[in-house]
């Protein structure tokens, strides 16, 4: 009987971690993994240069102290002759498209898009004029579970945000906004007719005993909300996976700093992005 063992193919060409969005490498300069720290190196950076230096922080750069030089404290790469127009994240991802820091914060959707030569969607600045989304916030999903429509709990966000020119609206702002236009059917237009006499059935017996239910469901939104948050700046969302232990506890611009997990001490060996799936009500 022969020993020989003949090895599948399928093994030897086995793609490599970063491959399937595992992150298994150490930053080249991990002192600059905190945030604050890389952010501490541009104290110097002069005003003239045409690039915001958030944003270099953001995109992981750490400035050298040299013109407008600027080096990934992850891959270790350099960038420098910046000129206006240039966004710091999409520099850094078409130079470098392995980098580590790139593929934890903005994924490897983002990398392809810039590779074909494609805009990505820019997601850092919010755009108060596009309103488009606002009907699947936890504030307004709120006011539909107790009966509104979804055309009059749109109409009062349009209110809100066009009467103090923000969108940080809370359930009870559209609520009280829904309670006038209930008691003010003129101050609406002819298409809210029909909400209005889907309005007028609800029993304000029951409208009254909905009210402690929303506060109680608001209060639970936020502390869902607060559960996502990460652990270590208080700001960004938690949707890094550590490897091997399975916490998502910290955000993609945290997580490199840290050696060991918060939750269970245990040794980082790798991180992986996590991709929250996004519904839409209709």
């Amino acid at each position: 009987m022969s020993g020989d063992v003949k090895l599948d193919s399928h093994h030897s060409t086995r793609p490599p971690p970063i491959a399937l969005g595992i992150n298994v490498e150490k930053a080249k300069f991990p002192q600059y993994a905190v945030y604050s720290k890389r952010l501490e190196s541009f104290e110097a950076w002069q005003e003239y240069i045409p690039v915001d230096k958030i944003d270099l922080v953001d995109a992981g750069l750490v400035y050298t102290g040299v013109g407008d030089s600027v080096r990934c404290y992850f891959c270790g790469g350099g960038l420098r002759n910046w000129e206006r127009g240039d966004v710091p994240m999409e520099e850094h991802a078409k130079w470098y498209p392995k980098c580590p820091h790139i593929l934890l914060v903005k994924g490897q959707a983002y990398v392809e898009k810039l590779s074909r030569g494609e805009k990505p969607d820019v997601d850092v600045h919010f755009d108060t004029s596009a309103k488009p989304n606002l009907i699947d916030s936890i504030a307004a999903q709120s006011c539909i579970e107790i009966g509104y429509t979804d055309h009059m709990v749109q109409k009062s966000i349009d209110i809100y945000t066009n009467k103090y020119g923000k969108n940080d609206f809370k359930g009870k702002d559209l609520c009280e906004i829904l309670f006038e236009l209930e008691e003010n059917p003129k101050a609406t237009d002819d298409t809210d007719k029909e909400d209005q006499s889907q309005i007028a059935q609800v029993d304000s017996d029951t409208l009254n005993e909905d009210i402690e239910p929303l506060e109680t469901l608001l209060e639970e939104n936020q502390r869902l909300k607060e559960d996502k948050m990460c652990k270590i700046c208080l700001d960004s969302t938690a949707d890094i996976i550590f490897l091997p232990c399975g916490h998502m506890v910290s955000c993609p611009q945290c997580a490199p700093a840290l050696t060991k997990c918060p939750v269970c001490r245990k040794t980082v060996n790798g991180h992986i992005k996590a991709v929250f799936a996004k519904t839409s009500i209709s």
